[in-house]
């Protein structure tokens, strides 16, 4: 049986195609996922947002377990608001992007169209941007989840009147951390002026970028709904968004993250709880199977043909909130590090040649091959080398941080 969460990296409408597409009926008995009934379907990811930017739709199709997801080229895409102004859309990689920057009327409704290279159409139902409400702030509260302590980042948000209700949460997050083993030389290994490939230069040179210093760098991979319809008020308080426990090395040295916070509507906010019901763990292969379920999405020639995926108008609002580990736990030692840094002392006195014999070709190969880089020296004089990931930060990180990070 298929365990989704495996699958962490697909996007949540890839998980719709799967779910409603394979599976459409009931089973009791261990089940062997197959793909041979396959149907292609078209998947529409489309968003406009209450902000001045040029906005980017994702158009693609179902594809198989063992494929890459297919990018739907060519395709002619446009939104068309209920006064006949129309927004043109143009494919860039593999987004179609607004020709122009705009922003939203909030008193129009808007409508997707999209025509595919062979000929078919697609329009969405007309939609209205939603009530705005900005996130309140967001909290951090060092809590067990289990048996492990971490910290859990939650949103506050309120609406006076009560209008927005329906909530998503998206967010992307950067870690800042140091590599625990560190030199300022690197093992660079030359040619000499011989014919002969065995001989094989050893320098250490001084490195020209500082590598001990990255960013771990992610995005939020999962659903994130909640909803005060049931509330007597429409507040949002102390919503868990990301719980990290206190071993991960995101938070090695500082962290930060960046919350997006969508207002849906009813329609909006029941198909993503849906979609994230059925693409949970052991709901896809359950004995209460969903079938297809519709997004406001439908084929202009064939109502019953299967489009998945949804087009909304939503009211959008970013908070940011940034800490030290220390600040978060200041107890607690050693800093989290997930990698044994492994050494190997290697004697230049026994840089014998030709190749295999001797150190020399060791510190070849490993330092080409990248999974070793040189450390220090030994009191003796030798070279050490230490695990890659343990020197290069690049190893495993960017140099650069994400715009929304401040030191």
């Amino acid at each position: 049986m298929m365990n989704t969460k495996n699958y962490k990296y697909l996007k949540y409408f890839r998980l719709a195609a799967i779910a409603t597409l394979l599976v459409s009926v009931g089973c009791t008995d261990p089940y062997a996922l197959q793909t041979r009934n396959f149907e292609s379907a078209i998947v529409i990811e489309a968003t406009l947002t209450n902000e001045m930017k040029q906005h980017a739709f994702k158009i693609s199709r179902t594809y198989r377990f063992n494929e890459e997801q297919p990018f739907e080229s060519d395709a002619d895409v446009y939104v068309e608001d209920d006064a006949g102004n129309v927004i043109q859309f143009e494919q860039q990689d593999t987004m179609y992007v607004s020709q122009n920057a705009f922003l939203p009327d909030p008193e129009r409704s808007y409508t997707l169209h999209v025509t595919t290279s062979d000929g078919k159409s697609y329009s969405s139902t007309p939609e209205k941007q939603t009530a705005v409400t900005s996130i309140g702030s967001l909290s951090t509260q060092v809590m067990n989840m289990g048996e492990q302590q971490g910290v859990q980042i939650s949103v506050n948000s309120s609406d006076p009147t009560g209008l927005s209700k329906y909530y998503r949460y998206e967010y992307e997050e950067a870690g800042r951390f140091r590599t625990p083993l560190y030199s300022e030389s690197q093992v660079v290994i030359g040619q000499d002026d011989s014919d002969d490939d065995d001989f094989k230069e050893i320098y250490l040179w001084p490195r020209t970028v500082n590598v001990q210093t990255c960013y771990r760098i992610n995005k939020s991979n999962r659903i994130i709904l909640t909803s005060t319809n049931e509330l007597s008020s429409d507040n949002v308080q102390n919503f868990p968004v990301r719980f990290i426990p206190d071993t991960s090395y995101i938070l090695n040295d500082r962290y930060a993250i960046k919350v997006r916070q969508y207002v849906q509507n009813l329609p909006s906010y029941t198909f993503y709880k849906t979609l994230s019901e059925i693409s949970s763990t052991g709901n896809i292969l359950s004995q209460t199977q969903p079938g297809f379920f519709f997004g406001n999405i439908r084929s202009d020639q064939n109502p019953e043909e299967k489009v998945i995926g949804f087009f909304q108008v939503c009211s959008v609002s970013e908070a940011v909130v940034r800490f030290s580990y220390n600040e978060i736990f200041p107890n607690n030692l050693p800093i989290p590090w997930p990698y044994e840094c492994s050494q190997r002392t290697l004697d230049q006195n026994n840089w014998s040649y030709p190749r295999p014999l001797g150190d020399a070709h060791v510190i070849i190969d490993l330092t080409e091959v990248g999974s070793m880089e040189f450390y220090s020296f030994s009191p003796q004089g030798f070279y050490i080398l230490a695990s890659d990931q343990c020197v290069d930060c690049t190893i495993t990180g960017k140099l650069e941080p994400p715009a929304y990070w401040e030191n």
